[in-house]
């Protein structure tokens, strides 16, 4: 996510110039979008419902001769 940081970094320094216009090469923005998408993939399978099912562990306890 290294060009999402290197974005608000960029954003960051405009602003505290107040620089009224901000442009970016086609270049950064194709990372920009490569990392945003990359995100969002990862964000869409953590949040997919799992449709396997965890074991089922059956634990017996018996008193024995006691």
């Amino acid at each position: 996510m290294m060009h999402i940081n290197q974005f608000i970094d960029r954003i960051k320094t405009a602003e505290s110039r107040s620089t009224r216009d901000f442009i970016m090469s086609l270049q950064d923005a194709r990372n920009l979008h490569a990392d945003i998408t990359k995100l969002l993939l990862k964000l869409e399978e953590l949040s997919a419902p799992t449709t396997q099912q965890e074991p089922v562990i059956k634990v017996e306890v018996t008193g024995g001769n006691f």
